[in-house]
């Protein structure tokens, strides 16, 4: 495996303490065997002011749904968001493990605003989106980490619905 799969299977199996940010200059094919296979039809989409192609799959081992989220020319990974991440803990044990976020940003979940919802840990390269109320971290996003100040430009997505 590699190092970045490596790094995606300690976490799996661990819990958040054990990340430390995506390898810089992670390909796609890195991060096999640890994301099974992306599918072949990716969405393009912004992520922080950049367009991403964003590629969906699973956690290896789980049926936790996995988005790999690589430059237009799919040659380097920028982001890899689980959702329902089931080694995060709940949002109480994941400030008891990591401390205060870096940056508390506001988000959605569907069409419902969730004020302070984003946590960043940008030293971490780890976005934790939690649900305080409900006591659930609803999603995670593993990036290479990055200074505070270049977070919302390089790795942000809003992840809410308008309503119609």
């Amino acid at each position: 495996m590699s190092g970045a799969a490596d790094a995606i299977a300690r976490l799996r199996d661990g819990d958040l303490t054990v990340w430390n940010g995506l390898p810089a200059g992670t390909e796609p094919a890195d991060l096999e065997p640890a994301i099974d296979a992306p599918g072949d039809a990716p969405a393009m989409t912004g992520l922080g002011l950049r367009k991403a192609l964003v590629r969906f799959g699973e956690l290896a081992g789980t049926d936790v749904e996995a988005e790999v989220w690589v430059s237009p020319e799919s040659s380097e990974v920028w982001l890899v968001a689980i959702d329902d991440p089931p080694f995060a803990g709940a949002p109480a044990q994941v400030l008891e493990r990591l401390g205060a976020p870096a940056l508390r940003l506001d988000n959605a979940l569907g069409t419902v605003s969730l004020p302070g919802s984003e946590w960043v840990y940008p030293d971490r390269g780890l976005t934790v989106f939690a649900d305080e109320e409900d006591e659930r971290v609803w999603r995670v996003a593993l990036f290479t980490p990055c200074p505070p100040e270049q977070y919302e430009e390089r790795y942000r997505a809003f992840l809410g619905q308008r309503r119609r």
